[in-house]
């Protein structure tokens, strides 16, 4: 289906035919690039508008000029070959966005203005882009394929002079036939040239309408498909420790909501399937799995909401194929040449992709041509309507978005979305639980399939109503009850869960247990004494890290910033030579970045945001120089619920002493002497170095 090209909702933030964007002023064209960056809610720092600017001044000079006449007998006519201009392509299922793109007769120039010098880097991103659109851009696909056009990079530079010669180097061949072989680098003198050689070059005149490329779906090639699947199959993002009871209950859950996804399309239904589980239960590992193997892998996209987790399983699906291309059997995805397997695997991640930008286009009208069967992780924190998101109010509910998003997308034959449903893991504002579904589904129609233990839980409400719902299937491995992660002794979770409901005789049955088991809870008052142990403790492969709520801003007087984010790909892969890493325990991630991940040896930070008040537990956020209450004590406790909860081997929860001479009232003792003196009564014990 086409799209207006000057539709808010279109991925352009700028685009008109050639002849239009001469004819505009730089002001009116820098103008609408002002507006669409408002409709996105972004802000544009003044360094970017003048790059912008000095981008539209240089592309307006050089399309106005006429190649020579003599050029025009070789091959098709000069610039009047390049029909539309496009700025700011917004790709966003590929979180990708392209300075400028030329339309052109059997011809798509992809161009970057670089400001005074180009770098590799540079050189390998507008690569990126090129490749990304052969790849997953279904217009771009069939006009290359079918018809023979080519796709040319360029580099541009808007301040200085490029020192590289112009020069074609020919089709690249083998892995991608229609892609210039290296991109093409010029400046304000000389960006007419690159084009003409571009267009010189041209193996076709065929032509691609506008609104037909602006409208494009997104659909990713066989071939990067099948390298995405196979490289997955190759991994070891999940390290799984033997474990027969958990990994049987997995099995059994993968084997039955596939089943069900298969029964639910073949009857052209729209479904949901729910999966609840504890923490460590191994929902994600069940979602990843039903993605990327068997009879739904081809049309099912792991979505979630929790973006650290994407960026730490991207990075280790590019890792694990560097590291396997250092042995003696090289893993070279079929149809591509090894030289080009590097970009492959950079860029075979689109099944595992961040929500906001798989959602980022439900309001385009045009059809999605994968993701009929959507995993949808961490499926509790989806928004209330109104919640503002990137500085946008929701318009509805964002469970009735998406579904609505699912129903536009397959209006024939139906779609599948797997909740993944964390219990008791609720750590922000406005977020509904598993209800949104529920309500979404009997709103818009969909049947579900949910097991009495999801029913069951206590975060649901009017169970009756929904066990006993005409559209509700019931599922019989649709919760995951053991955790994977403190894999010695599930009795970490309920220590834990004892410990946040203030159960201290529960949570001393619970540590007798772990005693037994050689998995102690530890306890100390010193962070120096926790990194010596969890640094004696940590070898090979294995990781420990400093981990903290993000409300625990005054851990910043121990050396500890819960706000600065640290790179977590880095954090959860580099090696502990690395600085970067997290077995170096010298940066701290919170709750938001550590959710779905896990860590052999954690040290867990413990603020004053959760402390003991009249024998109860209490919520604090620090506002200015003192502390006050938070009326979302449940959201606070989930937040400590998922640190408590990241540990695989063993745990120290340090407990800072407080500021001991009484003049910063934000460090009082009491505050942190309340909070050890009950984690004492509950069964950790002391941390002896």
């Amino acid at each position: 289906m086409s799209i207006n090209r000057r539709s808010r909702y279109s991925p352009a933030w700028y685009s008109s035919t050639r002849e239009e964007f001469l004819k505009a002023s730089t002001e009116d064209i820098a103008d609408k690039l002002n507006g669409r960056a408002g409709d996105e809610n972004l802000d544009i720092e003044s360094a970017q508008r003048d790059e912008w600017r000095n981008s539209v001044d240089l592309l307006q000079k050089n399309l106005g000029e006429r190649i020579p006449l003599l050029r025009q007998a070789l091959i098709a006519p000069g610039c009047e070959a390049i029909q539309d201009v496009i700025l700011e392509f917004d790709f966003h299922r590929r979180g990708l966005r392209m300075d400028c793109l030329l339309l052109g007769h059997g011809i798509l120039f992809v161009i970057e203005f670089k400001r005074s010098k180009i770098q590799r880097a540079d050189r390998d991103q507008v690569v990126n882009y090129a490749v990304n659109l052969l790849e997953f851009h279904k217009v771009t696909q069939e006009w290359c394929n079918q018809n023979g056009a080519i796709v040319v990079p360029i580099l541009a530079l808007t301040e200085g002079n490029s020192t590289n010669k112009l020069k074609w180097g020919g089709l690249l061949g083998h892995s991608w036939p229609s892609l210039a072989h290296k991109p093409l680098e010029c400046d304000s003198r000389n960006l007419q040239e690159a084009l003409h050689i571009g267009l010189q070059n041209r193996r076709t005149s065929v032509t691609v309408e506008i609104d037909d490329w602006l409208g494009s779906t997104f659909r990713p090639s066989s071939s990067i498909l099948d390298a995405t699947l196979s490289l997955y199959g190759n991994h070891d993002v999940v390290a799984i420790q033997e474990h027969a009871a958990p990994k049987e209950a997995i099995e059994a859950s993968v084997n039955e909501i596939r089943c069900r996804i298969d029964e639910e399309l073949n009857q052209g239904h729209y479904h949901i399937v729910f999966l609840s589980g504890a923490p460590g239960a191994g929902k994600t590992l069940v979602g990843l799995d039903i993605a990327m193997r068997g009879s739904s892998a081809k049309s099912a996209v792991f979505v979630t909401g929790n973006t650290p987790l994407v960026d730490v399983l991207h990075e280790a699906l590019g890792k694990s194929y560097y590291e396997q291309s250092k042995t003696a059997k090289v893993w070279i995805p079929k149809g591509y040449c090894r030289s080009d397997s590097k970009f492959i695997a950079k860029n075979a991640n689109f099944k595992i992709v961040k929500a906001h930008h798989f959602l980022g286009q439900r309001n385009i009208p045009h059809k999605q041509e994968d993701g009929r069967v959507l995993i949808f992780d961490e499926a509790q924190r989806t928004y209330e309507k109104d919640f503002v998101v990137i500085r946008t109010k929701l318009p509805d509910h964002e469970a009735n978005l998406i579904l609505k998003a699912q129903e536009s997308a397959f209006p024939q034959g139906g779609s599948v979305v797997v909740a993944l449903v964390g219990h008791q893991q609720a750590i922000g504002p406005a977020e509904r639980g598993i209800v949104a579904w529920l309500e979404a589904a009997d709103s818009r129609g969909w049947s579900f399939s949910i097991s009495d233990v999801t029913l069951s839980l206590s975060e649901l409400h009017d169970r009756e109503k929904w066990a006993t719902h005409l559209s509700r299937r019931p599922l019989q491995n649709g919760h995951l009850h053991q955790s994977m992660r403190y894999y010695r002794n599930a009795k970490a979770e309920d220590w834990v869960a004892a410990v946040l409901d203030g159960d201290v005789t529960k949570a001393n049955s619970c540590s007798e247990e772990l005693v037994k088991n050689c998995n102690t809870i530890l306890l100390t008052r010193c962070l120096n004494d926790a990194r010596k142990w969890a640094r004696s403790r940590t070898i090979g492969g294995q990781r420990s890290g400093l981990i903290a709520s993000g409300q625990g801003r005054r851990l910043a007087a121990e050396g500890l910033f819960v706000g600065l984010k640290p790179d977590i790909a880095a954090w959860m892969l580099a090696p502990s030579s690395d600085i970067q890493s997290s077995n170096a325990l010298e940066t701290v991630q919170n709750q938001y970045q550590i959710q779905g991940l896990e860590i052999d040896f954690p040290i867990v930070c413990w603020d004053a945001d959760l402390r003991r008040d009249g024998g109860d537990w209490t919520a604090y956020k620090l506002h200015g120089s003192d502390w006050r209450k938070d009326k979302r004590l449940d959201v606070a406790k989930n937040g400590y619920r998922v640190l408590l909860t990241r540990a695989r081997q063993g745990m120290v929860i340090f407990v800072p002493q407080g500021d001991t001479s009484g003049e910063d009232v934000t460090r009082n003792i009491e505050f942190y002497d309340g909070v050890w003196k009950f984690l004492k009564e509950c069964g950790a014990q002391d941390l002896k170095v």
